[in-house]
């Protein structure tokens, strides 16, 4: 990618993000009962609405709480969580090695079980493409994370007794340590690498597919190569162009697939931090959460497109 290419996209970020972040804080507090009754409560009265309402600057037109919050912003101060009082960025980065914990393992793992996947299922150039993988794996990625998770637990929790359901960590023990970080995001993990790793073997195999077929492949079985050799050395770095596009756009993905489970498995991670922020409407903390989860989407976007520059010259030129 070339530096004027690249000092571009760089200057698109903060747009970006400016105008999914205002959506967002415009429509936290456009939502039908209002971040007041959900602070106040529903038997509050007008004077004690009106307090909270004071207290927190509600009572000011939204414009105006807009540009305060962009002023804020542009200082690098997130704001303060309405219901625990402390600033937005503590509290995310309180909860933000959980989630970590989560997506890492599991793109590492779904990565390398679609990589082996797709290489192992990837027929010969001379065979046809058969439907059954695509097909098995279609259909397991169609099914809802949830309904994964349900069927994991049902086997290596409640059947075996290998794992726990529930937590990051043993209430029971004092000091917990990484093994029992380990156990307790056993499941979690497997779940979300299962639902990842589907998408990444169909993107792969499709890629192999098309790869084997081009000249320059058919030249080397022409020369004598076997097929394990030609499909690991001359087809498989070209498919993973496509798989690194992909692996950018899928991150948006993840961070959804990581609400569900953090809320599944009780994880004290973003995932659940969104949800129960939305439901107290602690509108600082969601539109924080949202600004970083846009951050983390189009750097990941721009990173994608970096490694497709590096694997192949003609994007560069």
């Amino acid at each position: 990618m070339r530096p004027t290419t690249l000092a571009r996209r760089l200057a698109q970020i903060p747009l970006g993000l400016l105008l999914a972040a205002s959506l967002v804080f415009a429509l936290m507090h456009l939502a039908p009962g209002g971040p007041v009754l959900a602070l106040a409560g529903e038997y509050a009265d007008a004077a004690m609405q009106a307090d909270i309402a004071a207290r927190f600057g509600l009572d000011r037109p939204l414009l105006v709480r807009w540009w305060a919050w962009l002023s804020a912003l542009a200082r690098g101060d997130l704001g303060t969580s309405w219901l625990e009082g402390r600033a937005v960025a503590a509290v995310i980065a309180e909860r933000l090695p959980v989630t970590l914990a989560l997506l890492i393992p599991a793109a590492l793992l779904s990565m390398a079980g679609g990589l082996a996947l797709g290489l192992l299922t990837a027929p010969p150039a001379t065979a046809h493409h058969g439907p059954w993988p695509d097909a098995a794996m279609l259909v397991l990625h169609a099914v809802p994370v949830y309904v994964i998770a349900a069927g994991l637990v049902a086997v290596f929790a409640l059947g075996l007794g290998w794992l726990p359901v529930q937590g990051f960590s043993d209430a029971r023990v004092a000091d917990p340590g990484w093994l029992d970080h380990a156990r307790h995001l056993a499941l979690p993990v497997l779940t979300l690498a299962l639902h990842q790793a589907c998408l990444t073997m169909l993107a792969f195999r499709a890629g192999l597919h098309t790869e084997l077929h081009r000249p320059h492949v058919v030249t080397a079985f022409a020369r004598g190569a076997g097929f394990p050799r030609v499909r690991l050395r001359h087809a498989a770095p070209a498919a993973l162009l496509p798989l690194a596009a992909l692996a950018g756009g899928r991150l948006g993905g993840a961070l959804a697939g990581a609400v569900l489970i953090e809320t599944v498995f009780a994880l004290p991670g973003l995932g659940r931090l969104l949800v129960q922020s939305a439901a107290n409407r602690d509108q600082p903390v969601v539109v924080g959460l949202a600004l970083c989860g846009m951050v983390a989407v189009m750097l990941g976007t721009l990173l994608a497109d970096l490694a497709c520059a590096w694997l192949d010259p003609r994007i560069r030129r």
